[in-house]
């Protein structure tokens, strides 16, 4: 049972990846300000525009700091701002997607939905923040860059049978 719960929220989950690409939720963002993808087919998201990242930085401490801390450092829930995404691929258009559609208990998560009470334009900036607080922590030494520790750091996916 527990395995085709997982199927359907798998199936659920890229189909709600491709309609998000599909939708073009990338197309808020301005395509000259954009500075991080995470693969050539990933939305950008523009974290060299201090405008965003701040309204992102203002989103995030709202929402989301009381479970993942302080600038995303983590907290009662995992670390955002570390490059590594414990229940989602670490793509922009995947934890678009996470905050839009939370996280089930099914997956080990207890995120809820903010996709009916965040808009597109919000949940963008705070994605373009997690990125830019990423990209700094990176440049302090404080986290190792995940692209280049490709391997046991990135998240493991359940196979199926």
């Amino acid at each position: 049972m527990a395995g085709s719960k997982l199927k359907a929220f798998r199936w659920q989950w890229t189909a709600l990846t491709a309609v998000a690409l599909a939708l073009g939720l990338g197309a808020a963002v301005q395509p000259a300000a954009a500075q991080h993808k995470a693969n050539e087919n990933d939305m950008e998201v523009p974290t060299n525009n201090m405008e965003i990242v701040q309204q992102g930085r203002a989103k995030y401490a709202q929402r989301c700091s009381f479970c993942h801390g302080s600038d995303g450092h983590g907290g009662k829930g995992p670390c955002l701002s570390c490059g590594v995404f414990k229940y989602t691929g670490n793509t922009n258009s995947e934890i678009y997607v996470t905050i839009a559609v939370g996280v089930p208990r099914s997956l080990g998560g207890t995120m809820g939905a903010f996709g009916t009470t965040l808009s597109q334009e919000e949940i963008l900036s705070v994605i373009t923040f997690l990125r830019w607080e990423q990209r700094r922590r990176i440049a302090a030494g404080e986290i190792p860059d995940p692209q280049l520790n490709k391997g046991d750091e990135l998240p493991v996916f359940p196979t199926t049978n």
